[in-house]
C-alpha cells in the first residue's frame, strides 16, 4: 500500500472526524440516559459505566478537534510535524 493512499477512517481524515463526532454525541446521550433512567449510584456496574463515559467524552472531543484541525489545514497527521507530536 502506498503512502498517499487514504485509508477510510484513518486519523486526520474527514471520515475520522465524523466518526469521532458521532462517538462523542452517542457517548453523551448514553451518559444522559444512564444517569436519568435509574439510580445508578446503587449499582456498581452503572457506576463504572458512568465513569467510563465521563472519560470517553473528553477523549473523543480531543481527537475530534485534532481531526478537524488536520482536515482544515490539509495536513494528514501521519506526516512528521507538530500535529504528530501533539497526538
Amino acid at each position: 500500500m502506498a503512502m498517499d493512499d487514504e485509508v477510510s477512517g484513518a486519523v486526520g481524515t474527514s471520515t475520522s472526524f465524523a466518526l469521532r463526532l458521532g462517538q462523542t454525541i452517542f457517548s453523551a446521550a448514553s451518559l444522559l440516559f444512564m444517569s436519568l433512567g435509574v439510580e445508578f449510584h446503587n449499582y456498581t456496574a452503572f457506576c463504572f459505566l458512568v465513569t467510563i463515559m465521563g472519560l470517553v467524552i473528553p477523549w473523543s472531543i480531543t481527537l475530534a478537534l485534532i481531526d478537524l484541525y488536520s482536515v482544515l489545514i490539509h495536513c494528514p497527521i501521519r506526516q512528521p510535524g507538530i500535529l504528530l507530536f501533539m497526538f
